[in-house]
């Protein structure tokens, strides 16, 4: 299922964001093999935005989707730290473009991290992230964003659910000594 690309670039109007696809393509015909950076000078918009749009491109089949190591590290964050993994959910997980995902997921395989099973579900081939695995990891996030912990951060960083990223919040609230940015009323 391909995200318009409206939810990836919010912070447009359809206008612009039409005129910008419509020059992305124009530049990807007329090119071969690109990267977002060509797109960012090219169009002279932001690294973020040349991301979300190379993305769009390569799910239009006009370019190839490029993997580099932090988003295969991603990845595989993504496949330890969830009981049921997807294809869809990492899409959307990652913030990645469908032939991205794919290409990823592909690569998991290629590595030997997941086998790939009927409806693109992604069986590992090691066992999930127990609870130490996880108060590591969440160790590690909070050296990185200064003694936070918020469910959010969690989220974003572990590829968690929120149910395990509120656990986590909470334990490292009262064994680790850290601290939410921003405590939400009802978890007060």
């Amino acid at each position: 299922m391909q995200r318009p690309i409206e939810e990836l670039l919010p912070h447009r109007n359809p206008h612009e964001v039409s005129a910008l696809l419509e020059a992305a393509v124009h530049f990807a015909e007329a090119r071969t093999r690109f990267s977002p950076y060509n797109l960012q000078n090219e169009l002279e918009i932001g690294y973020n935005e040349a991301v979300a749009i190379h993305d769009w491109l390569a799910d239009q089949h006009l370019t190839d989707p490029i993997l580099n190591t932090y988003h295969i590290r991603c990845a595989r964050r993504f496949v330890q730290n969830n009981p049921f993994p997807t294809l869809h959910d990492m899409t959307l997980a990652l913030n990645i473009g469908d032939r991205r995902a794919f290409a990823l997921m592909l690569e998991l395989e290629r590595r030997g991290v997941i086998n790939i099973g009927a409806g693109f579900t992604l069986s590992r081939t090691k066992r999930m992230s127990s609870w130490g695995d996880l108060t590591r990891q969440l160790a590690w996030v909070s050296k990185k964003y200064g003694k936070r912990c918020e469910p959010e951060l969690l989220v974003r960083t572990l590829y968690v659910d929120m149910f395990t990223a509120i656990r986590l919040a909470q334990y490292g609230e009262e064994q680790l000594g850290l601290s939410w940015k921003e405590r939400p009323r009802e978890l007060r």
